[in-house]
């Protein structure tokens, strides 16, 4: 994994006050809410729950549109009102949102009049994240949106009540996202009250199979320098060093630490489509049995 240096993180904590949640009333979406409503409970946020109708992918006869759009908007309305009357979000300040519009300009301009600091929605990708729930927007999402996003993938176990969060695995190549994203891994873990695991994938070195100690040790300094200056007083960051391929030892971390939250730093979106550098962030996403939460730069 490519190495950067980078300044010792800081020590204020981010600050989850409005949550966005994505649902199109799956399973899986409903499951994306419980996560939401967990961590609203615990953070004092509030939760934003919107349902996007694209036009197009009705508009196949003219004469059709308007009663087939109707009938739409009609099941939206009767889907967020039943998440409006769950019993277990009257606890939780929420507001939903039923948007006629593409998802990406309906979800700009919620994230801006709304001051969402998080988004959260669920695939249900078969093969890559091309596949999606919520029509074929969710990788679109997690490209696109400049907010941190909480996906959960298709190999996510859903949980049959409120999911907590024991414990949290911050995966980094200590490049550009880094210091952002080991802010909010450490906030989270000390918000959640969650112990924190801090790794990075080393290179296998060839016919060694095993990386110098030397390697080892720079890289546990580097982990080292961002945890917050006090974070002692709340939990006691364990360093893991491993080497192969990130994406695979990542996955395989989650298991061996028993993660129930995944947290990377991706880079900025490419301009290019066939664009490979985010191919780890995808391949996490999609094999990870937890939640995966992606901190842009």
């Amino acid at each position: 994994m490519k190495t950067e240096t980078q300044a010792p993180a800081r020590s204020e904590r981010i600050a989850i006050r409005n949550i966005l949640v994505m649902t199109d009333f799956s399973p899986r979406s409903e499951a994306a809410l419980n996560y939401a409503a967990g961590w609203a409970r615990k953070m004092g946020a509030t939760i934003h729950v919107a349902h996007f109708i694209r036009p197009a992918l009705f508009a196949v006869a003219w004469d059709a549109y308007g009663p087939l759009m109707e009938k739409v908007r009609e099941d939206g309305r009767a889907g967020l009102a039943a998440i409006d009357a769950r019993p277990d979000l009257q606890d939780v300040p929420h507001t939903t949102y039923l948007d006629p519009v593409d998802i990406l300009d309906g979800l700009k301009g919620l994230i801006e009049a709304q001051h969402i600091d998080l988004v959260v929605l669920a695939s249900a990708a078969r093969k890559g994240l091309g596949k999606v729930l919520l029509g074929s927007t969710a990788e679109t999402v997690f490209r696109s949106v400049p907010n941190p996003v909480l996906m959960l993938g298709p190999r996510v176990r859903l949980p049959e009540k409120t999911p907590e969060v024991r414990t949290l695995l911050f995966a980094t190549d200590f490049g550009p996202a880094t210091a952002r994203a080991a802010m909010f891994a450490c906030s989270l873990a000390q918000e959640l009250q969650a112990r924190l695991y801090l790794l990075h994938v080393l290179p296998l070195p060839g016919v060694e199979n095993a990386p110098r100690k030397s390697e080892v040790a720079v890289a546990e300094r580097q982990l080292g320098a961002l945890v917050p200056a006090g974070a002692a007083s709340w939990c006691e960051p364990m360093p893991l060093i491993l080497a192969g391929d990130p994406s695979v030892e990542i996955v395989k971390a989650t298991d061996a630490t028993q993660a129930d939250l995944i947290v990377v730093g991706t880079r900025r979106p490419p301009r290019l489509p066939a664009y490979t550098g985010w191919a780890t962030a995808y391949q996490v996403l999609h094999e990870s049995p937890c939640p995966v939460l992606t901190v842009r730069e």
